[in-house]
């Protein structure tokens, strides 16, 4: 889904226990956590009451290059290097028998004194010594990934002819490994085992229709994603292709639900749920539904530098705490809404 690009919500069930875990002070919670290139305290709804149980961690270190909701817990930041300095893997999921493995080393030089995630926690697993010291020997990262393609190099055909630098090197050159001839049987899916088929539950919703009339969308900002480059401002002064908005955030309305409710284009609403409420501007949009009310992710930061915080309103902030039960990520559809005009 598209409002649930964060990784944060994307493991949403995962995310809700370990706020549990930490507030009940179960046995062997988390005494220790590390943030990287997640915002929970902003991105998810307020009923699993992250910003408590990061209150209550004892230590936090964040590897975050901007102070934002949820770095601004931690007791050290170590701002990792940007992505155009980092070397960046994957093994995306190609959708078919062929194995692609993306690879790309760093275009620049580090700009500031940062240094890169992955080099952090190898230093720290030597420090710590033993067992975890010889389960990750490498420094820096660059030698974890060379390992990685080397004991991949056996499973392709067509780089037997190649020693190991050739293959790093062809690797890093064309941005990965793949081979168009090579054929790879994908993966057996754990669903692919059951006995039965999968069977999806009827849709649930939060907050008695009576009161509650609308459905609440929240969609992925054009420019802002899910939110985590909402901190920089060029983006912020680029117009939204359908609202020519810029630094701010609204509520779009079915023109027959404005009629109805008297809202007019640029109208002050309040939207409310049974977790919160914000205030935004009304844009008539006639490709929204009678009984659907959407906002754009993205704004409504707290504290997320000078460009983002305190414009706008966050739609995170009145969802209800529902989760899919197929996948467990954050059922951000299913929170019903009432509007009501508060200004011009």
């Amino acid at each position: 889904s598209s409002a649930s690009a964060s990784p944060v919500q994307g493991n949403f069930s995962l995310a809700q226990s370990l706020a549990q875990e930490i507030l009940l002070s179960r046995p062997h919670s988390p005494t220790v956590l590390l943030l990287d290139e997640a915002n929970p305290v902003f991105a998810l709804p307020p009923g699993v009451h992250m910003r408590e149980a990061l209150e209550k961690i004892p230590f936090i270190a964040s590897f975050s290059s901007f102070i934002d909701e949820s770095s601004a817990y931690a007791d050290v930041i170590l701002p990792d290097h940007s992505p155009l300095e980092s070397w960046l893997d994957d093994a995306p999921e190609s959708g078919t028998t062929q194995a692609v493995v993306s690879l790309a080393p760093p275009t620049m030089r580090p700009l500031h004194n940062t240094r890169a995630m992955p080099d952090v926690l190898l230093e720290i697993a030597r420090q710590l010594g033993e067992d975890v010291s010889s389960a990750l020997p490498w420094k820096p990262f660059e030698d974890m990934l060379k390992a990685s393609f080397e004991e991949l190099r056996g499973q392709f055909e067509s780089a037997a002819s190649l020693d190991a630098g050739a293959f790093w090197n062809k690797a890093q050159e064309q941005g990965g490994w793949w081979d168009a001839e090579e054929k790879f049987a994908p993966p057996a899916h754990p669903l692919a085992a059951a006995r039965e088929p999968l069977r999806l539950s009827d849709p649930q919703f939060d907050g008695p229709e009576k009161d509650y009339p609308f459905h609440f969308l929240p969609f992925e900002s054009q420019a802002f994603g899910d939110g985590s480059l909402a901190h920089l401002p060029w983006l912020q002064e680029m117009p939204d292709p359908l609202s020519t908005a810029m630094w701010s955030t609204w509520v779009e309305i079915n023109p027959k639900t404005g009629d109805r409710l008297g809202i007019k284009q640029g109208d002050l609403v309040e939207v409310a749920s049974q977790h919160g409420k914000l205030q935004a501007p009304a844009l008539i949009a006639p490709g929204i539904a009678p009984d659907v009310v959407a906002m754009p992710v993205g704004q409504g930061h707290t504290n997320f530098t000078r460009y983002a915080s305190g414009r706008g309103a966050n739609p995170f902030s009145i969802l209800a705490p529902m989760v899919v039960p197929e996948t467990g990520s954050l059922a951000w559809a299913a929170t019903r809404v009432k509007i009501t005009k508060v200004g011009e």
